[in-house]
């Protein structure tokens, strides 16, 4: 009897494992980084697993999480004192259930605007500060997000509470929506944004000529003295080269970018840009140079 046990065990947990799956994937990167003032060294390696499964009934669930982000689950205090384990508190990691009725993802996600709206493309190997990204509400690392398509139509939904943020008290709850419709070649998209009684709308669109993309993002708050903000990239593809050039402008900062990537195979490339800086806290140039793989 407990061998017909033992086998009946056996066979459980290999059909689970059949209809489970465990990837692992991974990015690293070195080069040479100039901040304005010195020439350092720069490099980061992550590692990301992505868990994937599905149901008798073809319902699909999955989760993903970064392994340089070990100890993200703790939250804390304003002082920034650990508070230990939290059900709130989390780190680039992700679950999600989906099926015919959409896809609902709770963890380290985007607000349904910044999601769908997004940014126009930066330079660089390290990012060089982000500075082509338009600034969303945000909210806390544990967030619900909601997402549904129908054909070249994608809507999505999220809640949360907000992260720290100019003239929004911090855990008030955040709400967002926004719509995409994205046939072929080209897309418009349109968010909404609300928390802390501050709302944000953001526009964006982007269309591809050939080997020519181009991406538009206009941003608004009713914040006041909040200036309405823009962004706009080119990235030219030539063979194994991409070519890429930003500029934002958000009143008093305004920020151009130009960078460049040629494909060597097999997942690495190498990347390297140049932005200049113009915020009223910072007035630098800064560049950066290097390698990038994917695994």
């Amino acid at each position: 009897m407990k061998k017909i046990l033992l086998a009946t065990s056996a066979l459980v947990m290999v059909a689970g494992a059949a209809a489970a799956e465990v990837k692992l994937s991974g990015s690293a990167r070195m080069g040479l980084i100039f901040d304005g003032e010195d020439t350092l060294l720069t490099s980061r390696v992550r590692v990301v697993f992505t868990m994937s499964g599905e149901t008798d009934t073809g319902l699909s669930f999955g989760a993903s999480m970064r392994s340089d982000q070990f100890g993200g689950n703790q939250k804390k205090d304003s002082a920034g004192d650990l508070l230990g384990s939290s059900q709130t508190g989390n780190n680039d990691s992700t679950v999600y259930v989906s099926g015919p009725f959409g896809k609902l993802t709770l963890g380290d996600v985007d607000t349904a605007a910044e999601g769908l709206v997004g940014h126009v493309s930066g330079v660089g190997l390290t990012g060089l500060g982000d500075w082509n990204e338009l600034r969303y509400l945000g909210h806390e690392k544990t967030a619900a997000l909601y997402e549904y398509s129908a054909g070249d139509l994608t809507f999505a939904l999220s809640a949360g509470q907000i992260e720290d943020l100019d003239g929004v008290a911090a855990n008030d709850d955040a709400y967002s929506v926004a719509v995409k419709y994205a046939p072929g070649d080209y897309s418009v998209a349109l968010g909404y944004e609300t928390a802390g009684g501050v709302d944000h709308i953001a526009l964006g669109a982007s269309a591809t000529f050939g080997g020519a993309t181009v991406k538009f993002v206009a941003s608004d708050t009713d914040i006041s003295g909040d200036p309405t903000q823009y962004a706009l990239s080119l990235d030219y593809k030539v063979d194994a080269a991409t070519f890429t050039i930003f500029a934002t402008d958000e009143g008093t900062t305004n920020n151009y970018g130009i960078g460049a990537a040629y494909d060597l195979g097999g997942g690495a490339k190498v990347v390297g840009g140049i932005v200049k800086v113009d915020d009223s806290s910072v007035d630098d140039t800064i560049a950066d140079l290097g390698l990038s793989f994917k695994f």
